[in-house]
């Protein structure tokens, strides 16, 4: 009985801290935003994120996603709505490590060639309505 509780609470502490970890953002700068813009170079339409390579003229960045597909699915984005080569702009935070070249919490993703866009609205200063 002992081992059967030890192995429970064994996989709750690995499972609970893969949660974790996956959604954790403190390697991103919250207080900053940043806009890229260039080529899509690669798209993993996967659950429960996407996760884009946006080749710009200097770099490539890793983009990751965070709205579920299931939410990107309301807007009617599926895995064929972009394709590679397609030139978007991707506004999120960056990495605190520049050299990292990823960005996270993405704000806004924009197809400038027919005007395809989704974004986030801003959180309304507190105090307002």
């Amino acid at each position: 009985m002992t081992r059967a509780i030890c192995a429970v609470l064994g996989f709750l502490v690995v499972v609970g801290g893969s949660a974790l970890a996956h959604h954790g953002y403190a390697d991103f700068d919250r207080n900053r935003t940043v806009t890229i813009e260039g080529e899509l170079q690669e798209l993993l339409y996967a659950n429960p994120h996407i996760v884009m390579k946006v080749r710009t003229a200097s770099d490539v960045y890793t983009v990751s996603w965070e709205s579920p597909n299931s939410v990107l699915r309301r807007i009617h984005f599926t895995a064929t709505t972009f394709k590679i080569g397609d030139h978007l702009s991707v506004t999120g935070s960056p990495s605190r490590d520049a050299s990292a070249h990823i960005l996270a919490l993405v704000r806004e993703v924009v197809r400038p060639s027919d005007g395809w866009r989704w974004g986030i609205q801003p959180a309304a200063p507190s105090g307002t309505n």
